[in-house]
């Protein structure tokens, strides 16, 4: 009996120690109003509306500002040595998972890559690490890496306008996702999505990176006069689900959607397929409802 608990105490004052010196050379935080960065990218996580960039966790941040980079970039992702891996999941049976690094969920990492976008420019030093994982991280990596790198102003967008060309429909499709957060250069960004939007599809994978691009033009919801013609095509495609596919997406553009209008009406009256009709009919209500209140023939 002795001798297990000497095992035991031996055990956790190594599980101390070796705490004590992986937490040494972690980079120290940075705090707002008493409270720790982490602290705040947590209340901003668990935000009712997601990223929300008005509330008072995401002022904290902005005001933390580029000393949080650090922090947000070891929080983004992590590559743990064989020694450090071993040490955690030894500690797992003294320490409960919400402390441990190797259970966090993803939702820890995206929060993260949003806080990054949401810092913009004043978040450039993070540009070397962002592209690096973009390239050669895990899918989870790739994808948040491109979220922090649609907010870091040219050189960040370039990255994400190139990845929009790529082989690999995944980098499209992380790269038309992110490009929805583009903080600049827009004046590049919406023809660049519109071309992925209206892209000639042979693959089931090249339907979800136009369906993506088209999603992100409606997020960003700049230059509608050049965006809303090239949804209303949408209306008149053979496929019932581009068709229903381009009316949920005019209904994202409200009012700025009205030159889709009469399209919307025809769709709402004479498409063969009862759901084209019925997000017709939805975005008409959003876009005009004196026009969706007319009577159907």
């Amino acid at each position: 009996m002795k001798s297990m608990r000497r095992t035991i105490v031996l055990e956790l004052l190594g599980v101390l120690i070796a705490g004590l010196i992986i937490w040494s050379v972690l980079p120290k935080e940075p705090a707002y109003q008493g409270r720790s960065l982490s602290s705040w990218l947590d209340e901003w996580g668990q935000s009712p509306w997601p990223n929300d960039r008005t509330n008072r966790a995401a002022m904290a941040i902005r005001a933390i500002g580029s000393n949080g980079v650090p922090i947000l970039l070891a929080r983004l992702s992590r590559n743990y040595s064989t020694n450090e891996t071993k040490f955690w999941q030894f500690a797992r049976k003294y320490i409960p998972d919400k402390w441990n690094p190797l259970f966090h969920s993803t939702s820890r990492e995206s929060t993260a890559a949003e806080a990054i976008n949401l810092l913009g420019v004043e978040a450039k030093s993070a540009f070397p690490a962002l592209t690096k994982l973009f390239s050669a991280g895990s899918r989870s990596d790739q994808f948040c890496a491109a979220i922090g790198l649609a907010g870091l102003g040219h050189k960040g967008v370039a990255v994400l306008l190139q990845a929009l060309t790529n082989q690999d429909w995944n980098v499209r499709f992380d790269a038309a996702i992110a490009l929805g957060e583009a903080g600049s250069d827009l004046d590049k960004v919406i023809p660049a999505l519109i071309a992925a939007a209206t892209a000639k599809c042979s693959k089931p994978n090249d339907y979800l990176v136009c369906g993506e691009a088209g999603g992100a033009l409606v997020r960003l919801h700049a230059k509608p006069e050049l965006v809303v013609p090239v949804l209303s095509e949408f209306l008149e495609s053979p496929d019932a689900g581009m068709r229903m596919w381009g009316a949920r997406l005019l209904e994202g553009f409200g009012a700025d959607g009205k030159p889709a209008v009469p399209l919307l009406l025809k769709a709402r009256t004479e498409d063969v397929n009862a759901d084209v009709r019925r997000d017709a009919e939805r975005a008409l209500q959003k876009i005009n409802p004196q026009a969706a209140s007319q009577e159907q023939p």
